[in-house]
């Protein structure tokens, strides 16, 4: 782990969800790393709490413009992002989604970096810039 990132949550080195030093948000699962910006990150993290709430047996369970997650007949669930498609037992995908909502509960509670960059300081050389 780098200066600047944070681990959201974690199962182990190499099942985590960590908030990256620019702002981005990366999930790891196993031996696979899936780098997006925290708007895609929370509409991901939506999807799977949409997907936990579903009552269907098979079919579609949710879906987000990243990706989406099914449920085959034999119960395996197949949960996509973007171009990626992984495919999960019940229990691995409950331990999976319990991860990235966690890291979602996380990040809400850290605060948010300005959206206007560094803040102004007293003596940062004068009252007004030259632009």
């Amino acid at each position: 782990m780098r200066s600047g990132e944070t681990v959201l949550a974690s199962y182990s080195s190499r099942s985590r969800v960590m908030l990256r030093d620019g702002g981005g948000i990366e999930v790891s699962w196993g031996a696979l790393s899936v780098a997006m910006g925290r708007g895609e990150f929370l509409g991901f993290a939506a999807m799977l709490v949409d997907a936990f709430g579903c009552e269907a047996r098979c079919g579609e369970l949710a879906s987000c413009p990243c990706g989406r997650v099914k449920r085959c007949a034999m119960g395996e669930v197949s949960l996509s992002h973007n171009g990626l498609t992984l495919w999960f037992s019940p229990d691995e995908f409950e331990e999976f989604g319990s991860l990235v909502v966690a890291a979602r509960r996380k990040l809400a509670d850290l605060a948010s970096p300005s959206p206007l960059g560094v803040p102004w300081k007293p003596g940062d050389g004068g009252a007004f810039g030259l632009n």
